[in-house]
């Protein structure tokens, strides 16, 4: 038996055992959860790709492929919603104008209606352009959010 180290009052060498010591450790771990059909369709995907490990499967898909990040603004999206209201709520103005006119002709004669028409011809015409500039606002924002 070596003694040595005891007469000289050092500390006996350490001896190596076990597993050697890894350069990069493995020490971040995460954690998914699959619904049955997701799991079905991961199982398959592993069993093609060929790998050992289901953990290396999955950095390898994470890190070595490209993933698409969508971002999703609610607040544009709320807001073309809002337009599309609008829309209705012209359709529905626009019907009641078209009744309205209907019943004049229906009272008083289509000359008298038409006099009485030319009163809110020049509002009519401003609703008109404003419906068309809240459709191109719609239409501007249906692409801003489509390309993303």
């Amino acid at each position: 038996m070596n003694m040595e180290h005891i007469t000289t009052g050092e500390q006996a060498p350490k001896r190596k055992r076990g597993r050697p010591k890894k350069d990069d450790i493995l020490k971040y771990r995460y954690m998914i959860r699959l619904t049955d059909k997701e799991n079905e369709r991961f199982l398959s995907m592993f069993q093609q790709s060929g790998q050992k490990s289901k953990s290396k499967f999955i950095a390898d898909c994470v890190l070595n492929h490209r993933l698409k990040v969508i971002e999703v603004n609610k607040s544009a999206i709320d807001f073309v919603i809002q337009l599309t209201q609008f829309f209705a709520q012209f359709r529905v103005i626009k019907n009641n104008y078209n009744q309205l006119f209907v019943a004049l002709i229906r009272n008083s004669g289509e000359d008298k209606a038409r006099f009485m028409m030319k009163i809110l011809d020049k509002s009519t015409l401003e609703f008109i352009q404003t419906m068309k500039d809240f459709e191109k606002m719609a239409t501007k924002l249906r692409e801003q959010i489509s390309d993303f």
